[in-house]
């Protein structure tokens, strides 16, 4: 009988050490897949958003976040500086207004609720008066207060194609498109406002005086954004008679490697006017969440990793304690070291791998809810972080895509983690089964070392 055969058998000398070994080895194999999973679907939506937006900066007037704060405008003439400006390619201007009930006929189909009329308490607007707070209108005032009425929030775009809402991407539900170079008086309406005012491709309403016309209904999956009118950029320069503003500008880079020097420049032309916010600096901070991911899953497979290695080699260790006089007989016999090294090598690696098939078919189920999990308590500390964020939130609903601000990064970061799944890619499992039996060679290597020093006839004679 070979090695081979005489290690494959020993393996399953004892079922119920064995059995043992067995399941402890394949739950630390399926943590590492399970790991590993987890860590290439990470790797490569990290891969996706360092591609994807680390060539676009965002610029904004000093001190506006997200659609509140104060500063002026962006004029015609810092955009056309912008666009001059070496290595961009591009720019997408955007420029938001708040609609009230005299400037459309419009009826917003969402309602401001308690917080939304906190928000703009200063600004009555015609609907029924109630008490104020007592001592608010002074002492023994009996004044009323108007409460404010919702807004209508268009925006103007010089690329409709790049408006994105804090709810989602803005997919046409009917009719097409519009041309955000033109100056026409047309608009895409969202599917809830739509819905609110009975309009739908070809109607019209009145905006700022003007009949404007329906050319597209768009949908985002979100209530308030979609209480919302997109139009041309100039369309709507003209129809709030802010000809040549803007409130954001996107702007391309025709390399990532330029973004910095681009956005250094930038800084320096525009001064204390705009606030400049290249992408590899909001990629790095929506990026976190996904690199602590990342850190994790690569603790958890050297730590899963680390386990089996230590299981196999106290199962070894104990195997080779046991059979010393086994090994004695053998070496008497003119076995040699290196065929009984090899059969409780053997030994070691049949173990290795029953434990690995097993823990393979348990990742390949538990690989998809553990990824999921972790994405899970990831998502919830960065919606903590979001809504602890001073001055979060989009009042407009509608804003260019990669606005900047608070809001905007946590947003992102959480895009980014609703995209993971699980990934098993032959990758990952070429990377388990290395793992695996690497922990077979290291478990085998001190048992190997302490047959070496076994010696025929010591114990021969202390038996």
């Amino acid at each position: 009988m070979n090695v081979v055969t005489r290690g494959t058998k020993n393996a399953l000398r004892s079922p119920i050490r064995s059995g043992a070994i067995v399941i402890m080895l394949s739950i630390s194999v399926a943590l590492i897949l399970v790991m590993l999973s987890a860590r290439s679907s990470v790797t490569a939506q990290i891969d996706q958003v360092k591609t994807t937006t680390a060539t676009t900066i965002d610029i904004s007037p000093a001190g506006i976040q997200g659609g509140m704060g104060g500063g002026d405008p962006l004029t015609a003439d810092q955009v056309t500086t912008i666009t001059n400006t070496e290595h961009v390619t591009g720019v997408v201007s955007t420029l938001t207004d708040q609609m009230g009930t005299d400037d459309t006929d419009l009826t917003p189909s969402t309602e401001l609720g308690s917080f939304g009329e906190r928000q703009q308490r200063f600004e009555g607007s015609g609907m029924p008066s109630f008490p104020m707070p007592e001592g608010e209108a002074g002492d023994g005032a009996t004044a009323i207060r108007t409460p404010p009425a919702a807004r209508t929030t268009v925006t103007g775009t010089s690329d409709p194609n790049s408006v994105a809402t804090d709810g989602g991407e803005l997919t046409l539900k009917s009719g097409a498109t519009i041309d955000g170079n033109s100056d026409e008086l047309i608009a895409l309406v969202g599917t809830s406002l739509a819905t609110k005012n009975n309009l739908s491709v070809g109607s019209t309403f009145t905006a700022y005086g003007q009949t404007i016309t329906v050319k597209g209904v768009y949908e985002t999956g979100n209530n308030f954004a979609d209480n919302g009118v997109v139009m041309p950029l100039a369309t709507v320069q003209n129809l709030t008679d802010q000809a040549g503003k803007v409130i954001s500008a996107t702007v391309s880079v025709d390399s990532s490697e330029n973004v910095e020097a681009t956005a250094t420049a930038l800084e320096s032309m525009l001064g204390d006017k705009a606030d400049v916010t290249s992408a590899s600096e909001r990629a790095a901070e929506s990026l976190t969440s996904l690199e602590s991911i990342e850190s994790l899953t690569l603790v958890g497979v050297v730590g899963a990793a680390g386990t089996g290695a230590v299981i196999v080699l106290m199962a070894m260790i104990m195997i080779v304690r046991e059979r010393r006089r086994e090994i004695g007989v053998i070496k008497a016999l003119g076995g040699n070291n290196f065929k009984v090294i090899t059969q409780f090598i053997v030994e070691s690696v049949t173990l290795t791998f029953i434990g690995a098939v097993l823990g393979m078919a348990i990742g390949i189920f538990a690989s998809g809810p553990l990824t999921s999990a972790l994405v899970s308590t990831s998502s919830s500390s960065t919606t903590s972080t979001t809504n602890q964020m001073p001055g979060g939130g989009n009042p407009g609903g509608m804003r260019a895509m990669g606005a900047g601000g608070p809001r905007g990064i946590a947003q992102e970061a959480q895009s980014n983690l609703d995209q993971i799944t699980a990934t098993l890619s032959p990758a990952v499992f070429a990377g388990a089964i290395g793992i695996t039996f690497l922990i077979a060679i290291i478990g085998s290597a001190i048992p190997a070392w302490l047959i070496a020093r076994v010696r025929p006839a010591e114990v021969l004679r202390s038996e």
